[in-house]
């Protein structure tokens, strides 16, 4: 695995940056700490997430950066863009299946049963390029899929071999399914930490 550099000291990490988020329902997100429970035993010297910090990033508005402050000017026309374009989109469903894990983490894939998720996607794309602010969006990659990160290696393993058993023996896990209805806009730190998540808006979809 690739060891975080600033996860045990959260303190010297200075970026910072604002996403459009939704939560995992109520129900998913009990599935969802049960088996960070289950990860915890096998590898407990781990990151994991709070069950108040478990989110799917609909799109980073800008990605997280030393130089937020920068970016900050900004934000008010985003979250005005937002407002009117959320306003006409109707909440949507979706399925947390499988575990997958890369050389940062391990997550839970998040399947949309439709479209929508996309859709909203490449309607901000499109409203933010036609007023300017295309440059912000997309800079680390471009968000195509949906996951849910549940763990961040931040030591050695001390037990790879049982860790990989595990995901390899649950990596079909259904964590259920669930409705989103609210989307927030969140200014935090490169994890979303609970210490420094702040909501600057609640988008209500109708």
């Amino acid at each position: 695995p690739r060891l975080d550099p600033f996860i045990l000291n959260k303190s010297i990490d200075l970026r910072r940056g604002v996403t459009l988020v939704c939560r995992p329902s109520g129900s998913v997100r009990s599935a969802l700490m049960q088996y960070i429970e289950r990860l915890k035993e096998i590898c407990p010297e781990q990151y994991f997430y709070r069950p108040e910090e478990l989110h799917l990033t609909v799109l980073a508005i800008f990605s997280g950066t030393e130089h937020w402050q920068k970016e900050m000017e900004r934000v008010p026309k985003c979250a005005q863009i937002l407002q009117e374009l959320l306003k006409k989109r109707h909440p949507f469903k979706i399925k947390f299946h499988g575990v997958t894990a890369s050389q940062d983490s391990v997550m839970v894939l998040a399947q949309p049963v439709d479209d929508s998720l996309e859709a909203i996607r490449n309607a901000i794309r499109e409203a933010f390029a036609g007023n300017g602010l295309g440059d912000l969006l997309d800079r680390r990659y471009k968000a195509l899929g949906a996951h849910v990160t549940m763990m961040r290696f931040s030591r050695s393993c001390l037990n790879s071999k049982r860790l990989l058993g595990f995901l390899k023996k649950t990596r079909g896990t259904d964590f259920g399914e669930g409705e989103v209805s609210t989307l927030e806009l969140n200014w935090a730190d490169w994890y979303a930490s609970m210490e420094t998540v702040r909501v600057m808006e609640n988008y209500r979809l109708q």
